[in-house]
């Protein structure tokens, strides 16, 4: 399992090896403190090499040590590195990041000076809070999380272990967080979705009573937003991945491990599968059922339920303005062209059927 990233560190290559669970040779103390390509590495820098046509690269690269996939023989012109030995080189490359503590370093565990704790609020062990946070009455926080500065934490939030809040993330009342989260700056979780009833030519709000739940190791992009159900939950399931810039209305379902691009908006009450890959600026309109294992390809809208697993796309692919205005009229034409068409299919049948044998 790798370490807790709680600050940078430099690790031994037998320590590093140890911390990816992978076979290794080279010096045992060899130190590695960073991660870089092989064309800018350093002596105490970790590359990895994933497919054979970049091997001509470690001949001059200064790496101290490279992942490799499992099956590598290292010649000696491949240079005097460490090696770590990988079914998934580019995989491991990333655990690497946690394991010496490169991905967001943690802050010293504490309670800033400036920041406001309700005296209901429970605090678990090595958790940090930030300069001029606010965290309300009846929340609950995991061990080792950290709220970082300016943060907002409603009342009776539940957050849990390992999670990571940047700067400026708001997460409004009876929102639940799950496990090893990140969520990046500017998040909204459990505003109020856009529920309205028309009476007569005035909207009046619907209050919104559901709560939005997040499962864990989910990792939310800055300035999305995802809005509390109106009276059921909106639910983000385990392992989902959502990029800048995302809209999730009231009581939409997103399953386990699908992950979406930014700029995407999920209209009321939708649910999207497990293992989805929602392009970007993707559109999702609202009631509507999206089977486990669809891609949806960037800038579709989605305005009827996918059944089954596979590649769906709409929208138009980019081309020259002039070949987009001769286009666009055409489109203008379409119906009457149609039209057309089954009057001659019409009058080329009947006369087929008067032509004798």
């Amino acid at each position: 399992m790798p370490l807790p990233a709680e600050s940078h560190r430099s690790l031994s290559l037998q320590q590093l090896a140890g911390c990816l669970g992978l076979d290794f040779r080279g010096r045992e103390d060899q130190s590695i403190s960073g991660v870089a390509s092989l064309a800018s590495a350093g002596e105490k820098d970790l590359c990895f090499l994933q497919q054979e046509k970049y091997r001509e690269q470690l001949r001059f690269s200064a790496c101290g040590a490279v992942l490799v996939p499992r099956d590598f023989q290292p010649a000696p012109e491949d240079g005097d590195h460490g090696w770590l030995f990988s079914d998934y080189p580019q995989r491991d490359f990333v655990r690497a990041i946690d394991c010496l503590g490169l991905d967001h370093p943690r802050p010293e565990p504490g309670i800033h000076p400036s920041a406001v704790v309700a005296d209901s609020a429970e605090l678990g062990e090595g958790v940090s809070i930030g300069p001029l946070v606010s965290i309300g009455e009846g929340t609950r926080i995991g061990d080792g999380s950290v709220i970082s500065a300016g943060c907002v934490v409603g009342q009776g939030v539940r957050i849990g272990r390992g999670c990571l809040l940047h700067p400026n993330v708001t997460l409004y009342s009876d929102t639940t967080l799950g496990d090893e989260c990140i969520l990046q700056s500017g998040v909204v979780i459990g505003s109020d979705g856009f529920g309205l009833v028309l009476e007569g030519e005035r909207w009046t709000r619907i209050p919104q009573l559901g709560r939005v739940r997040i499962g864990d190791r989910v990792e939310i992009g800055a300035n999305t937003t995802i809005d509390r159900g109106a009276l059921d939950d909106t639910v983000i399931e385990d392992g989902v991945k959502l990029d800048n810039l995302i809209q999730v209305a009231h009581n939409v379902r997103i399953g386990e491990n699908t992950a979406v691009a930014a700029c995407s908006g999920f209209a009321g009450s939708s649910t999207v599968g497990r293992n989805c890959r929602i392009s970007g600026r993707a559109s999702v309109m609202g009631h509507l059922d999206i089977a486990d294992g669809v891609t949806v390809t960037a800038t579709a809208l989605v305005t009827k339920s996918i059944p089954e697993a596979g590649v769906y796309s709409s929208g138009t692919p980019l081309m020259s303005n002039r070949d987009w205005r001769r286009v666009s009229a055409r489109y203008k034409q379409l119906d009457e062209m149609a039209q057309r068409l089954a009057r001659l299919e019409k009058a080329l049948a009947g006369k087929n059927e008067d032509t004798p044998e």
